[in-house]
C-alpha cells in the first residue's frame, strides 16, 4: 500500500467493504453513500430483484447520469467558448474603432 493510500470501510446495501483508495476518505464515504442510496432506490422499485442484478442496474443508472452530465458539461463549455469568442471580437472592435 502506497504512503498516500487509505483503507476505508464503507457499507453498501447492508454489506461492508474495505476500499483501498488515494482519495480523501470523506470523498469515498460520499461515493459509497450515493451507491447505497441507488441500491435502496432500486430495491424500493423492485423488491424481489437479486443483489447482483441490482448492482448491474445501479451501475447502469449511475453511468447514465454520468454520461448525461458529461454531455451537458460539453454543451455548457462550447457555449462559454462561443460567448468568450464573441466578447473578444467585440472588445477588439471597440479598441480598434
Amino acid at each position: 500500500m502506497g504512503a498516500s493510500e487509505h483503507l476505508i470501510q464503507v457499507e453498501i446495501f447492508g454489506e461492508r467493504y474495505t476500499v483501498r483508495a488515494q482519495e480523501d476518505p470523506g470523498h469515498i464515504h460520499r461515493v459509497a453513500q450515493y451507491v447505497d442510496a441507488k441500491f435502496y432506490e432500486i430495491a424500493k422499485r423492485s423488491p424481489s430483484l437479486p443483489s447482483p442484478k441490482m448492482a448491474v442496474l445501479a451501475s447502469l443508472e449511475i453511468a447514465d447520469e454520468l454520461l448525461k452530465l458529461e454531455e451537458e458539461r460539453g454543451k455548457v463549455e462550447a457555449e462559454a467558448v462561443a460567448r468568450i469568442g464573441e466578447l473578444v471580437r467585440l472588445l477588439e472592435a471597440e479598441l480598434q474603432g
